[in-house]
């Protein structure tokens, strides 16, 4: 049995993001050697094969071409029908070599997670004794830390932890692998990465357009559950979690565990929450939230006193995600007679359009005497990159199929981000919903808009 036995079964296969993100990762990923020699689509359309691969022609705007187009089998499937998980199974098993890796992308609602591997079990396709056999399992992880909860118990009837893979696709992103090395190889940064040092941590995800063709999924989820409880606060633990004891999955978890344990929102600023102006008219009367802003602390020595700020929104000014951290400022000369006072460094780490990361710093102004001026110095982490850059799917499978959990959420951390995000909307709270127009920079507090 080779590597390149394994077979992937794609459930919401007629979905955006399987059109839009699985699909093409596996483009990228499948050129030259295939590494699943099968791939299952499954949807409830009737479709056949070819009909499936020119749905998403169109749907993706792009042709997936050979390997990987022979390697997809389009299969209609209900995911509620045990009778068609039986039928799905003899195919899979006429396919595939008996021990053979199955890696299962649920890329559909949550509440279809426990049917779905209830089914998968019930079938034979899906076994605990398998470690090759794993649940990939799209974000969100439930709708709020209750309904988390809830799936996570039935699901460990079915599975075992380690064979399941909580999907966050930011994780899968370069520069946000990059976090790691920027503050532990670098002492510039290590040994200032604490309350002492950095005044203010802002993590910023906002983008131009509008909810489009996720409609469906956005009103029922809003900002704080599609962005903040997964994103956001995962990209916040990174940055503030502690060193952890090794580089190793189990470690680096941990380490985030234990630093989301402590964040709680200031409830000194409320969060701000925002709807942009024409959502009304997609969904009357809906009160769900596009945009959300939030002020968190973090209760550990190392961060007490910083301000931590996660913002995200639609329909903004523009398409960012950033990491920012603000030094405190500090005096040049302090034992001076005369001292200057220096505006406080900026560390920016770009996510989305570059990647790569920006320093602002003090330097002296050219001529004579000491006034300061702030200058930056740019890298460009994406400018690096030979050919087109790794979709984040690509890394994501590839880590699977090699049962490496690293960039995949344990439980306790998403418990964890659920606590935070239910805090978030419960102090929020339905009546302060502001609405906005299209094209503001940042919602304000009182209802004004800056543009």
């Amino acid at each position: 049995m080779g590597e390149h036995d394994a077979q992937l079964l794609l459930f919401g296969a007629t979905g955006d993001l399987a059109a839009n993100k699985i699909l093409p990762a596996l483009q990228q990923w499948e050129t030259g050697t295939p590494f699943f020699s099968r791939i299952w689509c499954l949807g409830r359309r009737p479709f056949n094969t070819p009909d499936y691969l020119t749905f998403i022609e169109k749907k993706g705007g792009h042709a997936l071409q050979d390997p990987l187009q022979s390697a997809i089998r389009y299969h209609q499937l209900d995911f509620t029908d045990a009778a068609a998980f039986a039928d799905l199974a003899r195919q899979v098993g006429q396919q595939g070599h008996p021990g053979a890796a199955r890696l299962f992308f649920l890329a559909v609602k949550p509440e279809a997670f426990v049917p779905i591997a209830f089914n998968l079990h019930g079938a034979g396709l899906f076994a605990t004794a398998e470690p090759g056999h794993r649940l990939l399992c799209e974000k969100p992880f439930g709708e709020d830390r209750v309904s988390a909860v809830r799936i996570q118990e039935q699901l460990m009837t079915l599975a075992r932890e380690e064979q399941i893979y909580r999907i966050d696709h930011y994780l899968g992103k370069d520069m946000i692998r990059n976090i790691l090395t920027i503050r532990f190889a670098n002492r510039l940064f290590c040994e200032n990465w604490h309350c002492g040092a950095v005044e203010g941590v802002d993590v910023t995800s906002v983008e131009t357009t509008g909810v489009e063709e996720r409609l469906e999924y956005y009103d029922r989820a809003g900002a704080i559950n599609d962005m903040v409880q997964s994103h956001l606060l995962q990209m916040v633990a990174l940055v503030a979690m502690a060193a952890p004891a090794h580089l190793g999955p189990e470690a680096i978890r941990q380490a985030k565990i234990d630093v989301l344990r402590r964040i709680s929102v200031d409830d000194r600023f409320p969060p701000v929450i925002g709807q942009y102006l024409g959502y009304d008219a997609l969904r009357p009367g809906s009160t769900i939230e596009t945009y959300v802003e939030a002020t968190l602390r973090i209760d550990t020595e190392q961060w007490q006193g910083t301000r931590f700020v996660v913002r995200t929104g639609k329909k903004l000014a523009e398409k960012r995600t950033e990491i920012r951290l603000d030094f405190r400022p500090t005096r040049m000369c302090p034992s001076c007679a005369e001292t200057i006072e220096a505006p406080g460094n900026r560390l920016t780490i770009e996510v989305f359009p570059k990647e790569g990361m920006q320093l602002r710093f003090n330097s002296k102004v050219p001529g004579y005497g000491y006034d300061l001026e702030q200058v930056t110095a740019d890298y460009c982490h994406s400018c690096r990159a030979i050919g087109s850059r790794p979709e984040a799917y690509v890394k994501l499978l590839k880590d699977a199929l090699a049962g490496d959990h690293t960039l995949f959420a344990g439980f306790e951390e998403l418990r964890e981000q659920w606590r935070i995000a239910d805090q978030i909307r419960a102090l929020a709270g339905v009546n302060r919903l502001i609405i906005y127009p299209p094209g503001t920079d940042r919602v304000q507090t009182h209802g004004e808009t800056t543009c």
